[in-house]
């Protein structure tokens, strides 16, 4: 859906800005991260939702199939050029660090989101959005595929939101009680944020009846100028990564004012205006450019990402723009071609209706 991609290009600009004027734009990266969650739950479930409606479960082997072949191939390249640049450079201090090994595992092993008992690379601090989703997808199509049989998808969603808000309650306090200089270790955890995957599943479920709640065209208007509103105020929300005030109050906001986006982005059904068509550009590229961003600033700025001049936080967006570009064309365009000749060696035909009925 081409709103979708403008919701993307949107996500990951804000991302850009958070990295590259991190001063001024103190909560743009969450933020942008926060529509990002709530969009892949939406998409995820609604992958699963169809699944299951089809072929009565969920097909595990041919669901992670296509997160490798849509994932992978970028991650792949991203984290090669590192290894090789680090090895032969050392641009970063890694390779005397001792650290390369370490940060191949964490990012291949999506697992930057956790206490880890060694050092990785500042390099790819963003994956640690990545490690938060994967993980919940190996949870999450079980958990939804029981629910839908037994319809009993509410009581999953409000129990999975109760776990998960009780988590982050336990983790925050605790931090602030024990040891407040913890915060970057909370702010990744799976659980501070996982509540917006669960909100964007649920809008997936529920999309009826949510889609009717905004109908009205000046009901849809209304809507979009707020949450556009709401997201922009919170991008300047100060010290967002480590302030427990953002963890209870301004990313449940924010994931509110995202839901609604996603909403109005996945119910309309005509073209997005001329003027959007930039952002739907960059949300076409936006996996990639989320991938390099941080490491581009890394290298152009001395290993910090601290009080970037304005010539090198502009030369790293056209950077990060350039290789998400080739990226695009290069390493995702194998991976689609990988799945094309993956679903055409195995066609996604639903199961007869005489079989449905016999295990059912």
């Amino acid at each position: 859906m081409d709103g979708l991609d403008v919701l993307r290009g949107a996500a990951v600009g804000a991302v850009l800005l958070g990295h590259s004027w991190p001063g001024i734009f103190q909560g743009a990266g969450i933020v942008g991260v926060i529509v990002f969650f709530v969009l892949s739950g939406y998409l995820i479930t609604g992958v699963l939702a169809r699944d299951i409606q089809r072929h009565r479960k969920v097909r595990y082997g041919r669901f992670y199939a296509h997160r490798a072949f849509r994932l992978l191939p970028a991650l792949i390249l991203f984290l090669g050029v590192y290894a090789v640049v680090e090895l032969a450079a050392d641009v970063l201090g890694d390779r005397s660090k001792g650290q390369i090994g370490y940060t191949l595992l964490a990012g291949f092993g999506y697992l930057k989101d956790l206490p880890l008992p060694f050092d990785v690379s500042l390099a790819i601090g963003p994956l640690w959005t990545l490690a938060v989703e994967e993980q919940f997808y190996l949870v999450w199509p079980a958990l939804l595929a029981l629910a839908l049989r037994s319809n009993r998808q509410g009581r999953l969603i409000g129990w999975s939101a109760a776990v998960v808000l009780s988590l982050m309650t336990a983790s925050v306090l605790g931090m602030l009680l024990f040891a407040p200089q913890l915060h970057s270790l909370v702010y990744a955890l799976p659980t501070t944020w996982g509540l917006g995957l669960i909100i964007g599943s649920a809008l997936r479920l529920y999309r009826v009846h949510v889609f009717r709640w905004f109908s009205g065209r000046r009901l849809r208007l209304g809507a979009l100028l707020g949450s556009i509103l709401v997201l922009a105020g919170l991008a300047f929300f100060p010290k967002a990564n480590e302030s427990p005030a953002f963890f209870f109050l301004g990313g449940p906001l924010a994931m509110a004012a995202a839901a609604i986006l996603v909403v109005l982005a996945a119910s309309h059904s005509g073209g997005v205006p001329k003027w959007t068509r930039a952002l739907q550009a960059l949300g076409t590229v936006s996996y990639a450019a989320y991938l390099w961003n941080y490491m581009v600033i890394l290298w152009l700025n001395g290993g910090s990402t601290a009080d970037l001049p304005p010539m090198v936080a502009v030369s790293a967006i056209v950077a990060t723009l350039l290789l998400a570009v080739i990226s695009w064309y290069t390493a995702e365009r194998l991976g689609r071609m990988a799945r094309a000749s993956f679903d055409k060696r195995y066609p996604d035909a639903p199961r007869p209706v005489s079989d449905m009925a016999a295990r059912a």
